[in-house]
């Protein structure tokens, strides 16, 4: 049986590592609203997305939100469930 993704990713602890609390929180909920539509043998990929944006966001100072909308709009409508 798959665990729920919502635990999976509150748990994952370098999903928000260097985040502000509002950053994480952002990311966390988008994480899961994706998540929600996406087939779960992806949601390894979803969390290795989610951990990319986190180094962005805390390496170069990019702000997650920006990144968010970055993938948004590089990937194809029907890879995330947009």
């Amino acid at each position: 049986m798959m665990r729920d993704p919502r635990e999976l990713f509150w748990e994952d602890e370098g999903l928000t590592e260097g985040l502000t609390d509002e950053e994480a929180q952002f990311l966390l909920g988008w994480l899961m609203d994706v998540a929600e539509d996406l087939d779960p043998a992806h949601l390894a990929h979803l969390r290795r997305l989610g951990r990319e944006i986190t180094r962005l966001a805390r390496d170069y100072g990019v702000p997650v939100g920006e990144l968010v909308q970055l993938v948004e709009r590089t990937t194809k409508p029907r890879a995330f469930g947009f």
